[in-house]
């Protein structure tokens, strides 16, 4: 007798970054895993991750491992605001993410 439940299928989102956050989400859940949390806090990952309003920049960590993309994420926001297109703002935060950056400019991100 199988006794193996299946996990069932999440349905992504048909919105512009939701395909981005769920693979996000699925990489924090394996950081989960190996790290022993259970089920429910696992699960509370994935749905933290997936629920994510990346325009609420507050609501990003500002812990050593999210740094960088906290960074790439301020970046590509302010580049919005000076009238950069949406393309040149994703540009400028892969830029950051992949670390292909002088590492200067000239604000504040914090």
């Amino acid at each position: 007798m199988n006794t193996e439940r299946k996990h069932p299928k999440y349905q992504i989102p048909n919105e512009p970054h939701a395909k981005h956050r769920y693979e996000s989400a699925l990489k924090h859940v394996q950081l989960a895993r190996e790290a022993g949390k259970n089920s429910e806090e696992i699960h509370e990952v994935f749905r933290k991750v997936m629920n994510f309003d990346s325009k609420n920049i507050e609501n990003i960590s500002q812990d050593e491992a999210h740094k960088k993309y906290r960074t790439a994420v301020i970046h590509a926001r302010k580049a919005l605001e000076n009238g950069k297109t949406p393309e040149e703002a994703h540009e400028i935060y892969r830029n950051i993410l992949s670390g292909n950056t002088a590492g200067k400019c000239h604000h504040k991100v914090d």
